[in-house]
């Protein structure tokens, strides 16, 4: 009878009615809104290390992530950017995230390559690539991506997860990112 002393019984016959957070507020449990997608405003969360990158939206089950990581989901179409400079890589990755979007690819496997073969031997494409995917055009279609398993290539190699394709909505491929080496 202490526990429930001060219960008071609703009024009516339902629920009452929750009032509608404010704008400004977060969404609850780290859900992501439709509006949000749709006005890119979504944030990814990123780590990187010399022979790791990862990056997800924030808010995506963690199970989902983990899977990844663990090579759990093959990979149904692979790009290949060794030798290629930061623009022709660019294009290539649109053209190619383009596709597999358009035909309902769920995980792909992007080899931008260590950069072993680089000047200097810094791998210049992964850092782009970690930045391009976070960004427009890519950063609506791209649910996660993470530096591959070795027997997937390893740190010279990312899956990357993709958005289901939908008919609604509009991405605008002829975007690019805010990346001084492009255009």
């Amino acid at each position: 009878m202490q526990a429930v002393g001060g219960v008071i019984p609703l009024q009516g016959r339902g629920r009452d009615v929750v009032p509608v957070p404010e704008a400004s507020t977060p969404p609850p449990n780290g859900q992501i809104s439709l509006q949000d997608f749709m006005e890119g405003k979504l944030e990814f969360a990123l780590s990187f290390t010399e022979e790791y990158i990862e990056g997800h939206v924030v808010g995506l089950d963690q199970m989902t992530i983990n899977k990844l990581r663990a090579g759990s989901f093959s990979p149904e179409a692979h790009l290949d950017l060794h030798g290629l400079n930061a623009v022709q890589a660019f294009e290539a990755l649109r053209g190619f995230l383009r596709g597999s979007w358009y035909k309902g690819l769920r995980t792909i496997l992007v080899v931008p390559g260590r950069g072993r073969n680089s000047p200097d031997g810094v791998g210049i494409l992964r850092e782009k690539l970690q930045s391009w995917l976070t960004q427009d055009p890519f950063k609506r279609v791209v649910l996660a991506f993470c530096t591959a398993q070795p027997h997937d290539g390893g740190a010279g190699s990312v899956y990357v997860l993709l958005r289901k394709y939908k008919k609604k909505g509009h991405i605008y491929w002829e975007r690019t990112p805010a990346d001084s080496d492009l255009y």
